[in-house]
């Protein structure tokens, strides 16, 4: 039987090292794959790490609320996000923010999303104010009449200085209509037919004053006076029982003298002669006494108080007249506080006849004196009578235009 050879031991040391490379190699394969695998769980951990915060970061910004980190036990509201195998002078990149963020996935408690503001409601009315009344808007009919009429009244007269006195009478008809026993209308309505020449018409109004008596105040005598002058006019008697204009009396006066409604009256007018001038012209005072009704409150830069002087011409025309007219107050100060009667004083002088307008036979024939009060007539007077009715002084002074 053949033997076998025997294994030198040369040939053992060669296939031991040859086995221990053969272990070395494999081990650092398996080195190497778990560094690779390592790596790659390190990669991993931290894409998933910026997704969760990208979501987070989404889920507030729809809340309203701020985004906060996770907290760490070592650094608590703090989370580092460096790459541990990254050299120092790697960064890590901002995520940038997506368009469109994708949905977070479901969480425990889910993060409270925005939601809109509710409407506010609109409050309801308190009980107050649910019973106050509501405002009814004023109608044309609702107007006091007082208010109509003088409207209509007022522009009456300002129709009839423009001289359009058929409108005048047609607004002074509309005044009549609402009030038909108005004094003032139908006065205002005298006169507006006097301006139109149509004197039947206007002393119809006169006598329909007068047949009111007292209850017309200042216009009843007016009235009195209008009528006695167009009777004295005609040439027939007064039936009027009315005292001379020049004494300044009526039958409408109380006993004190006043007119009724009025506060102040014209008490006894007297003519004071004096001597002529040089060259033989007139002159003289007329005084005027002015009583206020006992108790009253006289605001003395509403009285007015209007003399007109008038001359006869040769040819018997009466005109105003052409004198150096003046006035003062016996007493001062006017204001009918310490006595019921301040006099007026108007001094008279006739003046010399204009070169190359002589008027032979001008004279002196009388005067018409009115006063009043807030723009009222209170009382008038007129020596002779008959002034009264060439120039008729108004009942109501007109606004200064």
């Amino acid at each position: 039987m053949q033997q076998a050879p025997a294994i030198s031991r040369s040939s053992l040391g060669r296939t031991l090292g040859a086995a221990g490379w053969i272990l070395g190699i494999a081990a650092l394969v398996e080195i190497i794959a778990a560094g690779t695998a390592l790596v790659k769980r390190s990669h991993h951990g931290q894409t998933l790490a910026r997704a969760g915060i990208a979501a987070q970061s989404n889920i507030a910004s729809q809340s309203g609320i701020a985004p906060q980190p996770p907290a760490t036990a070592g650094h608590p509201q703090q989370l580092a996000l460096t790459d541990p195998f990254a050299t120092e002078s790697t960064s890590t990149p901002a995520p940038k923010p997506l368009a469109q963020p994708t949905p977070a996935p479901a969480l425990s408690k889910p993060a409270p999303t925005a939601r809109p503001a509710p409407a506010l409601a609109k409050p309801a009315p308190t009980q107050m104010a649910s019973t106050l009344p509501k405002p009814t808007p004023v109608e044309e009919r609702q107007v006091m009449p007082e208010s109509r009429v003088d409207g209509l009244v007022a522009e009456s007269r300002a129709l009839r200085a423009r001289g359009d006195t058929s409108t005048a009478v047609t607004r002074l008809r509309e005044a009549a209509a609402i009030s038909p026993k108005n004094p003032l209308v139908i006065s205002e309505l005298a006169e507006t037919y006097e301006k139109m020449d149509l004197e039947d018409k206007a002393l119809d109004q006169w006598r329909t004053i007068y047949d009111m008596g007292d209850s017309a105040g200042i216009y009843y005598q007016a009235a009195d006076a209008k009528l006695k002058a167009a009777q004295l006019a005609q040439g027939s008697p007064a039936t009027s029982t009315s005292a001379p204009a020049g004494d300044n009396s009526s039958v409408s006066a109380d006993a004190n003298g006043f007119q009724p409604g009025s506060v102040l009256a014209l008490m006894n007018l007297s003519t004071v002669e004096k001597p002529e001038t040089s060259d033989g012209f007139k002159r003289f005072t007329l005084k005027i006494p002015v009583k206020r009704r006992p108790d009253a409150k006289i605001d003395v830069p509403n009285v007015v108080i209007q003399v007109f002087l008038f001359d006869q011409l040769g040819d018997n025309t009466i005109v105003h007249t052409n004198a150096d007219v003046s006035s003062h107050w016996s007493t001062l100060p006017a204001d009918w506080q310490a006595e019921d009667i301040e006099i007026l004083d108007v001094d008279y002088t006739q003046a010399p006849p204009e070169p190359g307008k002589i008027e032979e036979g001008r004279h002196y024939y009388g005067y018409v004196v009115c006063i009043y009060y807030n723009k009222e007539l209170q009382d008038q007077a007129a020596d002779p009578q008959g002034l009264i009715k060439k120039f008729p002084p108004p009942l109501t002074l007109p606004d200064k235009q």
